[in-house]
């Protein structure tokens, strides 16, 4: 009985000393806020730019070009904008972040395919940047 009580207390003591500061929070904005508005302002592409380098790379990958091309965008993650099929959980805030990203900084593409996920709480109906390019 005495070593339960030593091990618990030891188990609480380590738990109360991790130091947090080590746990990285993950870094993504959602479109539509403030923090979203900051974040952009920040990088050198701007969101109508990443739009614009998504849309032709999307028109460059099909087989029947297509004059119109929809860009949908929720997040900005880390430096890039993620547009994706929007592959978002409401019940379980689970975002996952597969897409194309475009960075923000340099405007590199790239295609994702993961299983990552951030929790996210994103609001219903989804606020979301949409827009339909129109490439001759």
């Amino acid at each position: 009985m005495r070593i339960n009580i030593y091990a618990y207390l030891l188990f609480i003591l380590l738990i109360i000393s991790c130091d947090n500061k080590n746990i990285k929070k993950e870094e993504f904005y959602v479109y539509g806020t403030s923090e979203f508005v900051e974040k952009e302002k920040g990088m050198k592409i701007s969101l109508e730019e990443a739009t614009q380098i998504y849309a032709e790379y999307i028109y460059h990958l099909q087989k029947n070009k297509k004059d119109t091309i929809n860009c949908n965008l929720d997040i900005i993650y880390k430096d890039y904008y993620i547009f994706s099929p929007f592959l978002y959980n409401a019940k379980t805030g689970n975002y996952n972040l597969s897409g194309i990203w475009v960075n923000g900084n340099t405007g590199q593409i790239k295609k994702i395919k993961t299983e990552k996920n951030l929790h996210i709480i994103l609001k219903i109906p989804k606020n979301y940047y949409k827009k339909e390019i129109y490439l001759k």
